[in-house]
C-alpha cells in the first residue's frame, strides 16, 4: 500500500509539472506570434538598434519558437514515458518451503506404486522428447481480427505399454511461467472437452515423473515395476531439482540451467544420455507451466489420439520507421505478420497455415531466421548458441559443396502463390535434430484483391481532376457567374469521396490497408478542398491570375487552377499506374497452374 501512495504522489507531482511547462510554452508562443512588440521599441532607439530593428524581432521570435517547441517536445516524452509505463504487481520471491517439497517427495513414492504409473511414465516422456510421441501437428493461425486466433491439432502416436491405468497425462502446451493464455478451450478428436490439472495437480505430477526418472537410472526400475528409495545423494538433488521445479515466479532460462548444471554436477550418472534427460525435464518444468490434459485412455485408439486446443493472443508490433508510423497515423493496419515456427520443434511432421481475410492475397512469403534474416535452406543445421550471435543455425559441412541428397532427415515446402489469401507451410524432421534449429520464422505479407482500396482511390483521383479541370474552364468564361455555386457543389463531391473510402476502409482484419491508396485519396481531398476554396474567393475579374494567353493548360489559363489541375493529374496518373500493376499481377498469380491440376479451372 506504502508503494501505491508514494506512485501516485509521484504521479501528482509529474502532473503539475507538465501543467507548468505547458503554460510557459503557451506564453511564449504566443509572444512569438506578437507583432511589432519588440521592433516599436527598437525603432524608438538609436543607432544599430534603430537600424537591425526587424532582424532582432525576427531572431528574437525565432528563438521563442525554438524554446516553445523544445519544451512541447519534453512535455510529450515525460507524458509517452508515463503512458507506457508498466506498473506489474510484485511478486513474491520467497521460495517454496522445504517441508512442502518434503511432502511431494514422499507422495511421489506413494503414487509411483499405485496404478498410473506406466501413465506417469509417457508424461516424462512426453516432456523430455515430444517429438518422439507427436507424429503430426497442424497450426493454423486466422488474422480476422486485432487478436490472433490460433487453432493447434497434435496427433499423438504412443508407445505400446502393458497397463495405462484409467486415464493419460498429456501436455499439449508449455507457456512460459507468468504468462496468461487467453480463450484456451481444448477438446479431443470427437469435440468433447477435455479436462486439465490445476496447478498443484500438475505439480505433483511432475514431482512423481522426477522420481520416476530418477529411479529408472538409478535403480533399473521400469514402468512395470515399483521403483527402489533412492540413497540420500539422490534424494537431496532431487529436492534441489524440485525447488527449481515448483518456482512459480518467472525465472531467466540461463539462471535457471545454470543451477541445473551445478545440481546435475554432484550426481554420478552413469551415461550422458541420462544426464541429458534429467536436464531436459528439469529445465522444460522450470521455465513453463504446462497445461496437461486427463484423457481417457479409450480415446487412444489403436495407440494413436488425437487432441486440439485454441487460444487467442495479441501479437508484438515490429514497426519500424517513418513508413510504419505513417500507416499508423493514417489508420492502416499493417500488412506483413510474422509468425514463429516453435511448434515445428516438437512434432514430426508439422503444418502452418496462415489465413488471412478473403479481401487479401499472399503478396510475399519468406521462411527465414527472424536475427540474420536469411532464408532458410535445406543446408541448414542447428547449433547452440555462441557468444555474439543469436542465430542457431549453420551450413551442414556435408553439404558444403552446394549439392542437396535426394534423401534428407529434414524437409520443408511452401506453398505456392497463385493469389490465395492463406500461407501454408510444410516442415518434417526438424524436430530430431540436435541441437534444435530455433529462431525460425515465416514472415508474410499480403495486400487487397483488386479492385480493392487502389481502385477506389484511381475513380477518386480520376473524378477530382476531371471537375477541376471543368471548373477551372468555367470560372474564366464568359457563363462562370451564371453558374453561381454548383462548380463549388461538384468539386466538394471528390473530397466526401475520399473521407468515405478511407473511413469505410477495412479496419477488423489484422492486415491489410493500402498506404498508396489512403496518400491518394487524402491528396484528392485536399485538392478538391482547395479548390472549393479557390472557386468561392476568385476575383471578379476573370483575368486575374491568368498566363499568357497563348499558353493554356486543357483549356485553364489561371495558373493556381492550373496548378491544382497538374497535382491531381500526377496523381491519377501514377495511383492508377500502380492499381494497373498490381491488377496485372494478380491476374498473373491466379493464372498459374500447379503440377496435377487436373481439369478443375473457373473462368
Amino acid at each position: 500500500m506504502l508503494g501505491v501512495f508514494v506512485e501516485r504522489e509521484r504521479s501528482g507531482r509529474t502532473l503539475m509539472w507538465n501543467v507548468v511547462i505547458g503554460l510557459v510554452a503557451v506564453l511564449l508562443t504566443i509572444l512569438a506570434g506578437a507583432t511589432g512588440w519588440l521592433r516599436y521599441r527598437f525603432k524608438q532607439e538609436s543607432g544599430w538598434l534603430h537600424d537591425y530593428a526587424d532582424v532582432l524581432e525576427a531572431g528574437a521570435r525565432v528563438t521563442l519558437v525554438l524554446i516553445s517547441a523544445g519544451l512541447a517536445l519534453w512535455i510529450f516524452a515525460r507524458l509517452r514515458e508515463r503512458l507506457g509505463r508498466d506498473q506489474p504487481m510484485s511478486e513474491s520471491a520467497t521460495p517454496p518451503d522445504v517441508a512442502w517439497l518434503q511432502g511431494l517427495q514422499e507422495a511421489a513414492r506413494e503414487r509411483l506404486d499405485a496404478q498410473d504409473r506406466a501413465a506417469i511414465a509417457l508424461f516424462t516422456e512426453l516432456i523430455v522428447d515430444p517429438a518422439r510421441c507427436r507424429s503430426r501437428l497442424t497450426e493454423v493461425i486466422d488474422l480476422d481480427d486485432r487478436a490472433v486466433t490460433q487453432q493447434v491439432t497434435i496427433s499423438f502416436s504412443l508407445p505400446a505399454t502393458e497397463d495405462d491405468g484409467k486415464a493419460l497425462y498429456v501436455p499439449v502446451l508449455q507457456p512460459m511461467k507468468g504468462e496468461l493464455v487467453d480463450n484456451f478451450h481444448l477438446r479431443s478428436a470427437a469435440g468433447d472437452s477435455l479436462p486439465t490439472m490445476s496447478y498443484e495437480e500438475s505439480l505433483r505430477l511432475a514431482s512423481a515423473g522426477l522420481r520416476l526418472l530418477l529411479a529408472q537410472i538409478f535403480t533399473g526400475a521400469e514402468a512395470g515395476s515399483a521403483p527402489k528409495n533412492l540413497d540420500e545423494t539422490l534424494r537431496s538433488a532431487e529436492l534441489a531439482l524440485l525447488h527449481l521445479i515448483a518456482v512459480r515466479r518467472p525465472i531467466s532460462v540461463d539462471l535457471t540451467e545454470r543451477r541445473t548444471a551445478v545440481i546435475l554436477e554432484k550426481i554420478k550418472f552413469p551415461d550422458e544420455q541420462s544426464r541429458e534427460r534429467v536436464r531436459k525435464y528439469v529445465g522444460a518444468l522450470s521455465s513453463s507451466y504446462p497445461i496437461i490434459a486427463v484423457v481417457p485412455v479409450a480415446e487412444a485408439v489403436s495407440r494413436r489420439l488425437l487432441i486440439k486446443y485454441q487460444r487467442t493472443f495479441l501479437p508484438s508490433s515490429f514497426t519500424k520507421g517513418w513508413k510504419g508510423l505513417l500507416r499508423l497515423g493514417l489508420g492502416l493496419n499493417p500488412d506483413q505478420v510474422a509468425v514463429p515456427m516453435e511448434l515445428a520443434l516438437t512434432a514430426d511432421s508439422y503444418h502452418l497455415r496462415v489465413n488471412a481475410p478473403s479481401s487479401k492475397y499472399v503478396l510475399t512469403q519468406y521462411l527465414q531466421c527472424r536475427h540474420c534474416r536469411l532464408l532458410l535452406t535445406r543446408h541448414w543445421r542447428g547449433r547452440n548458441r555462441e557468444n555474439g550471435s543469436d542465430c542457431r543455425h549453420e551450413i551442414d559441412p556435408a553439404f558444403a559443396d552446394g549439392q542437396v541428397p535426394f534423401q534428407l532427415d529434414h524437409h520443408f515446402r511452401v506453398r505456392r502463390r497463385r493469389g490465395q489469401n492463406f500461407v501454408h507451410v510444410y516442415m518434417r524432421g526438424y524436430a530430431r535434430q540436435s541441437p534444435k534449429m530455433r529462431g525460425l520464422q515465416l514472415l508474410a505479407g499480403f495486400k487487397e484483391v483488386p479492385p480493392g482500396a487502389r481502385g477506389k482511390a484511381s475513380i477518386t483521383a480520376l473524378a477530382t481532376t476531371l471537375l477541376v479541370a471543368v471548373a477551372g474552364n468555367l470560372i474564366i468564361g464568359p457563363h462562370g457567374a451564371q453558374a453561381g455555386g454548383l462548380p463549388a457543389l461538384m468539386l466538394a463531391l471528390p473530397a466526401v469521396a475520399a473521407s468515405w473510402f478511407g473511413i469505410s476502409s477495412d479496419k477488423e482484419a489484422l492486415v491489410g490497408g493500402s498506404l498508396l491508396a489512403r496518400l491518394s485519396l487524402i491528396v484528392s481531398g485536399v485538392v478538391s478542398v482547395l479548390g472549393v476554396i479557390l472557386y468561392l474567393t476568385a476575383p471578379a475579374s476573370p483575368q486575374a491570375g491568368s498566363i499568357a494567353r497563348p499558353l493554356t493548360f486543357v483549356g485553364i489559363t489561371d495558373w493556381r487552377w492550373i496548378a491544382l489541375c497538374l497535382v491531381s493529374a500526377v496523381n491519377m496518373i501514377y495511383v492508377s499506374y500502380r492499381f494497373s500493376l498490381k491488377l496485372a499481377h494478380y491476374n498473373d498469380l491466379i493464372r498459374r497452374n500447379d503440377l496435377d491440376a487436373g481439369e478443375l479451372a473457373y473462368q
